[in-house]
């Protein structure tokens, strides 16, 4: 198997020490918070994060960035749980993505508070200058100098509330304690028709908090398409990693192989003419190792800006891990049951259920566009209490005529929630499709590896049985060579290939938090859960 080379690789024999290493090395220079997520069961909801975004600061890091080390890189063991608590912890984006639910919490802050009272109170001061000679009075500003004339002051405090209930009532209330006559006033108005019930006047409010769950919802997709992608990166490490042991396992029975060619030559046993084809496998040999190392290097990079750091490390993977996620992965994907796995898409994907919750919106939108096209019919009552009281009773009916706008709004808010129906239709169809072609992709993957595990096999054979002989075509052993080489490059990709379409099955499906719930760092909490 290809994932048992070992030479020049380390094996991360205590996963706490290892995680507490990478922690000290890549978060403590640059000063990051730890971020916590909350990863849940399947059929688990996701709730509101009060405290997630308030851990991370509000401005950009010191302008005074880290400089960056010179020399040779510090070796870094490196499993993919550790690469993936790294992420939540350092990923930029993320961290954007999650100081943008403070803003969107307290949007939802505020249309909770539709119904809670609003005081508002007034202090007014007047300074009013009468002058004499004939001159009309004229107001001048407070503090002016004030010559040849008379000062009156004046002054005013109203305290006023408005309180609009579930029901439509809009109640305002208001107080003049300095006034001696007319001390309080108040006016009342109910709506009769349009306006009227708590269904029409929470459907904001109900409309904000399904923007809310949706929200939520969002956020969780951010988190998975980010530890997806930081997956396909640890298997392009991997990859990268054992490419650069093939090679150098190539270059070195080349060298050998020039040796005993040269040997020979030197004996007289062969040509000079035969060190060609050695001579050019070997360079051949050296060429595709640079360019190992040089894709080792760029896989390493892209891990390092993943996680957001500038240290000089360089990742090293354990294949032991690789070969026991490997195992289990197959183990999985064989297990798998198409319906089943079709079911819990259906439950657990994002876009579905925000679409689900854009229906309940336009749902509402419509509700709010129908009861716009009711007659405006307040029951009214006003009145003052002081010295002596007036109060007023009646009714006012308001209609405009000749305004096509609600009439079109309705129309729009029915064929726009018809339209949900057909997309959410469709988007149920594409997630039946696309669960069942992932995981027909990550089988047929699957068999690949097994294929190329028999196509290895037999090319190193071909070359140990060429070795034994210690002799034969030199052309033809050349070719075997290079077959055993192209053969450990096709399973190492048909390796790397399956792994992937594991990630992105479980990106499908949605359960790629659960499937890393109990291995992503121990500080994880119920940050991500769902209202429902």
């Amino acid at each position: 198997m290809l994932l048992s080379y070992s030479v020049g690789l380390a094996v991360v024999k205590d996963a706490t020490k290892t995680m507490a290493t990478l922690t000290a090395l890549i978060r403590k220079p640059l000063g990051m918070p730890w971020v916590k997520l909350a990863i849940l069961g399947l059929g688990s909801a996701i709730a509101p994060f009060p405290a997630w975004a308030e851990s991370l600061p509000l401005v950009p890091p010191p302008a005074e960035a880290a400089p960056v080390p010179q020399g040779e890189p510090q070796v870094v063991p490196l499993t993919l749980p550790d690469l993936l608590t790294l992420t939540l912890e350092g990923n930029r984006d993320l961290r954007n993505r999650v100081l943008d639910r403070t803003v969107e919490r307290q949007t939802l802050a505020a249309a909770e508070q539709t119904f809670d009272p609003r005081f508002t109170p007034t202090l007014e001061v007047n300074a009013t200058l009468t002058e004499f000679g004939g001159v009309e009075g004229s107001e001048s500003e407070l503090g002016a100098v004030l010559l040849g004339g008379r000062t009156d002051f004046d002054q005013r405090v109203l305290l006023n509330t408005n309180l609009v209930t579930r029901l439509g009532t809009d109640i305002d209330l208001g107080l003049t304690p300095l006034e001696g006559g007319q001390l309080f006033q108040f006016r009342v108005s109910q709506p009769l028709l349009r306006g009227f019930g708590t269904a029409i006047n929470e459907a904001p409010v109900n409309q904000a908090r399904l923007g809310e769950i949706s929200n939520q919802l969002a956020l969780r997709q951010t988190v998975i398409d980010t530890l997806t992608t930081a997956i396909v990166g640890y298997n392009d490490l991997v990859n990268a990693q054992a490419q650069v042991e093939i090679q150098t396992q190539a270059l070195a029975r080349r060298q050998r192989q020039l040796q005993i060619v040269q040997a020979l030559v030197q004996a007289g046993r062969r040509a000079p003419i035969d060190l060609f084809d050695p001579e050019r496998s070997l360079a051949d040999a050296e060429g595709n190792l640079v360019n190992a190392q040089n894709q080792l290097d760029q896989a390493n990079n892209t891990l390092l800006n993943l996680i957001g750091t500038n240290r000089n490390l360089r990742f090293v993977v354990s294949l032991d891990a690789v070969r026991e996620l490997y195992a289990i992965a197959a183990e999985e994907v064989l297990a798998y049951q198409p319906e089943a796995l079709v079911a819990v898409a259906l439950a657990q994907r994002t876009d579905y259920r925000q679409a689900q919750l854009q229906q309940q919106q336009q749902a509402l939108d419509l509700l709010i566009a129908q009861d716009e096209l009711r007659w405006q019919l307040n029951a009214v009552a006003d009145g003052t209490l002081g010295d002596s009281s007036v109060g007023v009773l009646g009714l006012v009916a308001t209609r405009t005529f000749g305004d096509p706008d609600p009439d079109t709004n309705r129309v729009a808010s029915e064929i726009a929630l018809q339209q949900q129906d057909n997309t959410l239709a469709q988007l149920q169809n594409e997630i039946r499709n696309d669960a069942i072609a992932r995981l027909a992709e990550a089988r047929s993957n699957l068999q690949q590896v097994e294929a190329a595990e028999r196509a290895t096999l037999n090319a190193r054979r071909q070359v140990d049985a060429d070795q034994a002989r210690g002799g034969g075509d030199l052309f033809e052993a050349i070719s075997q060579e290079e077959s055993l080489v192209t053969a450990q490059t096709n399973e190492l990709a048909a390796r790397i290939a399956f792994l992937n379409s594991v990630a992105r099955l479980e990106q499908t499906v949605g359960t790629t938090l659960e499937r890393w719930a109990g291995e992503i760092g121990s500080g994880l909490g119920a940050e991500l859960e769902l209202e429902e």
